[in-house]
């Protein structure tokens, strides 16, 4: 359990390792093996992550990990679910478009008033989207697909779906 808990945290990016609380030898081994190209050298290098994972308790470590997994599983899952979206605006009719854009305003967690202003002052691209906005957003990205052009706007609407939900 230790071996596949040290092989996991060498899969880690330099950022992560650095962002996760881990003790400094632990951190300057997983360093050295991020640098290592060499295959015996990357190989004895893990033997040395495993004997300082037997050195400390690995509850914290594997708490963080596990912190970690949850966060990018939420992430994935909110990005999933703003692909769905735009997904049900391009492909309802126009009859229904309105009802789906009704039901997806409805859907956005509710944002508390009072420093809704200080946010939006301190995030220029943060501001809440009408209905009108949406639909115009879904319009021309139904057009931008039937065109086959450059999806730009169907980006676009992708971006403020996800922005919404996020």
């Amino acid at each position: 359990a230790l071996q596949n808990m040290g092989e996991e945290l060498t899969r880690l990016g330099p950022q992560e390792v650095k962002n996760l609380d881990l003790p400094a030898d632990l951190r300057e081994a997983l360093q050295l093996y991020a640098r290592i190209g060499d295959h015996e050298g990357r190989r004895r290098q893990m033997q040395f992550i495993g004997r300082v994972m037997r050195e400390i308790d690995p509850a914290p470590i594997r708490a963080m990990l596990d912190a970690r997994r949850e966060v990018s599983a939420a992430a994935t899952a909110a990005l999933h679910k703003a692909e769905q979206w735009r997904d049900r605006l391009l492909n309802a009719d126009e009859a229904e478009l309105g009802e789906l854009i009704e039901t997806l305003l409805a859907a956005r967690p509710a944002q508390p008033e009072a420093d809704s202003t200080e946010e939006a002052d301190a995030k220029p691209g943060k501001k809440a989207i009408s209905a009108g906005e949406l639909r115009t957003m879904a319009v021309a990205a139904r057009k931008e697909a039937v065109e086959n052009n450059t999806p730009q706007a169907r980006r676009a609407l992708f971006r403020a779906i996800h922005g919404m939900l996020g």
